[in-house]
């Protein structure tokens, strides 16, 4: 029998075992088939040599409401903490099972356990083990302990005198990482420093960035070693699926600014030389060490070897520019929390959800390049009509039709380069456009 049936019942009481939860994930609003993902963890005298780690799986809660109240119902539907008390249990059988199947208990709205799985299931879930593990060390995540000080979260007071939680600014090398932080060097890791970064994922889906990241550090340490950060070990969870990497953590270590631009356009020459783009350059990309030596660090996020020369030249020219930019992404993290946590972005983004159920993902995008948010809330319903009739799937079409009516040369840029052809020229009004 395949290990992604379900198991077969006992003839006797099964040994149950308590857990605890580490996180769950909605479904998406998208495809209502997708579930909402349990994470639970299990001590390792209850997993008895099996996993610690393992999945349930719930039906999609991600949906909309409709009537007066249906802000403070979704709101309620997707609170965590309602999902933490969901389950209709608290221990779960003990063995090798790995994803565990909800349903609904009777005519509550309790959750039971309806079936268990083996590894198998792990991929009908987007769970899939970020392989090849090329490095030859493998670490499990339960051996990574996390630092004293890899607390997350820090309060912050924002415009209007109120205290709230926000992630605290990252270490420069773990930027640009859904997950990263910096912790001891775990037992059994060939490397003399008191601390590496830990990248790991183990969301549905995320594991193909973390399998790209891995190719493209295999092509330095085999071709370049040296040019980057080395590559540790990979992470697994229950020791076989491959869930992230540790790599060098360069302690003391700078971003790069105007002054390095020498050594990082050769630092990232070597890169480009192994068919490698940076992509998402920023100063943060180089780390300056204490001798003044550079290295590239990722995350890499093109196909590792596949670059076209076109997007490497454009990398290339990008980079004194790049580097020239005040302040960084790092040195703005701090300022950025900040703009997150403003009262008027929090009450307009309030708005928006209680009148129209979501927040449309085009509101982020403008925010990104404008700096702000400036639909009004009749133009945020008419973007969420049309998100919902296509089955709340943003595509490249609904962008783009979103730019035509709401970016910014629909609010103004573009009269304001007629105006400037009108009182000068059209050499100046070109002059801007180019900018």
């Amino acid at each position: 029998m395949s290990s992604s049936q379900p198991a077969a019942m006992p003839t006797t009481a099964p040994l149950v075992v308590p857990f605890t939860i580490d996180n769950v994930i909605s479904g998406m609003l998208a495809f209502p088939s997708s579930p909402d993902v349990y994470r639970i963890r299990l001590h390792r005298e209850h997993a008895a040599g099996g996993p610690t780690v393992k999945y349930l799986a719930a039906p999609n809660t991600a949906r909309t409401f409709n009537g007066p109240d249906a802000y403070e119902r979704r709101l309620t539907s997707l609170a965590f903490e309602r999902r933490l008390t969901s389950l209709a249990f608290d221990h779960v059988p003990a063995g090798d099972w790995v994803v565990g199947r909800l349903s609904v208990a009777g005519a509550g709205d309790k959750l039971e356990l309806s079936s268990t799985h083996g590894p198998d299931a792990l991929l009908d879930l987007g769970l899939a083990s970020a392989e090849p593990a090329w490095c030859g060390t493998t670490i499990d995540e339960t051996d990574c302990a996390e630092g004293p000080a890899s607390a997350r979260w820090t309060t912050i007071v924002n415009a209007a005198g109120e205290e709230i939680s926000v992630p605290k600014p990252t270490d420069l090398q773990c930027m640009d990482y859904n997950s990263a932080s910096v912790i001891p060097t775990p037992q059994g890791v060939a490397y003399a420093g008191r601390e590496v970064v830990r990248v790991s994922d183990w969301i549905p889906g995320h594991w193909a960035g973390i399998e790209n990241e891995g190719r493209a550090y295999r092509i330095i340490e085999e071709r370049d070693p040296g040019l980057a950060p080395r590559f540790l070990a990979h992470v697994t969870e229950n020791g076989s699926r491959v869930i992230g990497f540790l790599l060098e953590h360069v302690p003391n270590a700078r971003e790069a600014g105007p002054a390095d631009l020498n050594k990082c356009k050769a630092v990232l020459g070597r890169l480009h030389a192994l068919g490698i783009a940076k992509r998402q350059l920023g100063r943060h990309s180089f780390l300056v060490r204490d001798d003044g030596s550079v290295v590239v660090r990722g995350p890499f996020t093109g196909p590792p070897g596949e670059a076209s020369e076109e997007v490497l030249r454009a990398e290339m020219e990008s980079l004194e520019r790049v580097l020239a930019q005040s302040p960084s992404a790092f040195e703005d993290q701090a300022a950025r929390m900040l703009r997150l946590a403003d009262p008027q972005r929090m009450d307009l983004l309030g708005k928006f959800q209680k009148a129209h159920g979501v927040v449309v993902p085009f509101v982020y995008w403008q925010e990104e390049l404008e700096g702000q948010i400036t639909l009004t809330l009749e133009e945020h319903g008419i973007l969420a009509k049309e998100y919902e009739d296509n089955g709340f799937a943003w595509t490249k079409e609904l962008q783009e039709q979103a730019e035509k009516q709401f970016g910014p040369s629909a609010k103004g840029f573009c009269c304001e380069i007629q105006e400037q052809r009108e009182e000068s020229g059209d050499a100046k009004a070109d002059e801007y456009e180019d900018g």
